[in-house]
């Protein structure tokens, strides 16, 4: 498309950015713009034409391992005409420069082909589920998992329990997730940390996760503990089909589905994470 620039973002820009957003009715806040551009600061890119951004994408590393493409958004006046092609190029530009060997992203269905265009692979499905403000009293939950706050203590065991599901470490996005959250909750079991699930604000409802477990007895009641501290606010949670477990749980706990996305991925599999680990994932920007 004829006079578009595409460059890097700045703070200046995330209030633009954040009208996009608004835009096209996604859940995350300001505060999540100032996190992936603080997590990437040389890998988030903006579309401007005219003085105006009209579009966005993002970038997270998770070492030369794997990286992470989100928020990528268009303005509706300027969508199929090109714009976000040209902001995913100068995305996988950036990664491929950086020596990033495998890049992954959440893709609503309406954004799944222009990535299979760009040599994305389909490798497997989640689904949003949302349990609407109003929905009721949470389900208690009894059993050997006792729930508990958070404590610096804990981070070398969740963080080794994420990884395990992920397929990489991303302590450092995990910590700064925990500091923003309103709640950071961790399951434990003969005194050690046995799963961590964390509650944060959203526009338009609070989202659930992660939520990353040893073993399934620490999701239900790391759920309850969570949903009960939400109060009467929408929670989104977002589960991998393949985690039959954690969409069981989902309906239990009042949730229905309400969008799918694919997970997809450009480059070798050379991170092989493993769906039926990842029991709620960190959202559709982040993985």
């Amino acid at each position: 498309m004829n006079n578009v620039l595409v460059r890097r973002m700045s703070g200046d820009d995330l209030p633009a950015a954040d009208r996009l957003r608004e835009l096209a009715g996604w859940n995350q806040t300001l505060e999540d713009w100032r996190l992936v551009l603080s997590l990437e600061p040389e890998g988030c890119f903006v579309a401007v034409r005219g003085g105006d951004v009209i579009g966005t994408v993002t970038t997270t590393t998770y070492g030369k391992a794997l990286a992470w493409i989100g928020m990528m958004l268009v303005h509706p006046d300027y969508r199929r005409r090109g714009v976000g092609t040209l902001l995913m190029h100068q995305a996988l530009e950036h990664l491929r420069t950086s020596g990033v060997r495998c890049v992954r992203l959440d893709a609503t269905p309406a954004g799944r082909p222009i990535y299979q265009k760009l040599g994305f692979e389909s490798e497997w499905s989640l689904m949003r589920h949302e349990r609407p403000a109003g929905s009721g009293p949470v389900p208690a939950e009894i059993a050997a998992v006792k729930v508990r706050d958070l404590s610096e203590e804990d981070w070398s065991a969740v963080a080794q329990i994420d990884a395990e599901g992920f397929g990489v470490s991303r302590e450092r996005l995990l910590r700064r997730l925990a500091e923003r959250s309103r709640h950071a909750l961790v399951g434990e079991a003969q005194r050690r940390a046995v799963g961590l699930g964390l509650l944060r604000s959203g526009m338009k409802a609070d989202y659930l996760g992660p939520i990353t477990c040893a073993n399934a007895d620490a999701l239900p009641p790391l759920v309850s503990a969570l949903l009960q501290r939400a109060g009467n606010r929408t929670v989104f949670w977002d589960v991998p089909d393949e985690n039959e477990i954690a969409a069981a749980a989902a309906r239990r706990f009042g949730f229905r589905p309400v969008r799918p996305l694919t997970r997809m991925r450009l480059g070798p599999r050379s991170v092989v994470g493993d769906p039926r680990l990842q029991f709620a994932i960190a959202g559709p920007a982040l993985g």
